[in-house]
Formats: structure tokens, C-alpha cells, sequence
């Protein structure tokens, strides 16, 4: 069995071969709320910046002293 092959039941198969959904736009209907969207979307970008708030109080994620100070 390959990397690219799984398993499910017993039955290999190729994961890569799967069917991806189109981008192009589809009118579509979900739970009384009307969509025309592609079914198909990528992910939004990552914030490098974060914003954190505890109890009234905002603060600003210091990631490069953090990492400094698990890595000591």
C-alpha cells in the first residue's frame, strides 16, 4: 500500500482521486438562507497578528518572546 492509498473497511483506495467540488458559483438553498457561491472555497489567510481580551483589557501576542521562553 502506498502513502497515497487509505483504507476504509478494508477497501484500498487512492485519496487523491477523489472528486473536488467545482468553483464555479451554484445557486443553492441551505436551512431558508439563498447562496449563490462556489461549493468550493479556500481557506482564508492566517492572522499573523492577534488581538487578545481578557476582562476589559486588550493585549498584544508577544509570539517571538514566547517562543524564546519555552525554547530556554
Amino acid at each position: 500500500m502506498t502513502v497515497q492509498q487509505r483504507t476504509y473497511r478494508g477497501v484500498a483506495y487512492d485519496a487523491s482521486q477523489h472528486e473536488q467540488p467545482s468553483k464555479q458559483a451554484v445557486d443553492h438553498t441551505y436551512r431558508g438562507q439563498h447562496y449563490d457561491a462556489p461549493l468550493r472555497h479556500d481557506a482564508a489567510a492566517a492572522e499573523t497578528g492577534v488581538e487578545l481580551h481578557y476582562r476589559g483589557a486588550t493585549y498584544e501576542h508577544r509570539q517571538a518572546e514566547a517562543q524564546n521562553q519555552v525554547n530556554s
